[in-house]
């Protein structure tokens, strides 16, 4: 499966119940990641969404703020809060980017260095991401990721 290929759908019914057993109903995918030894590198405290990963999905929807452009040039909205959601309903605080030098967008901060440590992920993991906004819909922006 690709990144952008369709999740399985016995896959995405689990996830979909592990997700509404902690509060979240309206999700979307985003994509599945192999993770790469930057993503899970101790110091690294970041996960790397490319461009083309995200492209036409949810996250640059959820996250419009993150891709407007300064007169300079230069990104408006350097970070923005994003909440780290994990099948065990571990919730974490971290930061969104978008890094128009590179294209790419970033999860940011030791919240997900924490999720990789407890978690033991590792290079070559796959994660399944989904993007939502809790509760009325003006609730946090989240992340739910999932090992898979």
């Amino acid at each position: 499966m690709t990144s952008r290929g369709c999740i399985d759908p016995a896959e995405e019914a689990r996830h979909r119940q592990v997700m509404g057993s902690h509060g979240v109903h309206n999700a979307d995918w985003v994509l599945c990641k192999a993770l790469e030894q930057s993503d899970v590198q101790a110091g690294q405290n970041r996960l790397l969404l490319t461009k083309e990963q995200v492209r036409g999905g949810p996250i640059p929807k959820l996250f419009p703020e993150l891709e407007e452009l300064r007169g300079d040039g230069l990104n408006a909205q350097n970070a923005v809060p994003v909440k780290l959601l994990d099948a065990d309903g571990r919730e974490r605080d971290a930061h969104l980017r978008y890094l128009n030098s590179c294209k790419a967008y970033l999860v940011v901060g030791h919240q997900w260095r924490r999720l990789v440590e407890e978690s033991g992920l590792c290079k070559g993991d796959r994660l399944d991401l989904y993007a939502c906004r809790r509760g009325d819909g003006d609730g946090d922006r989240c992340l739910f990721v999932f090992r898979s």
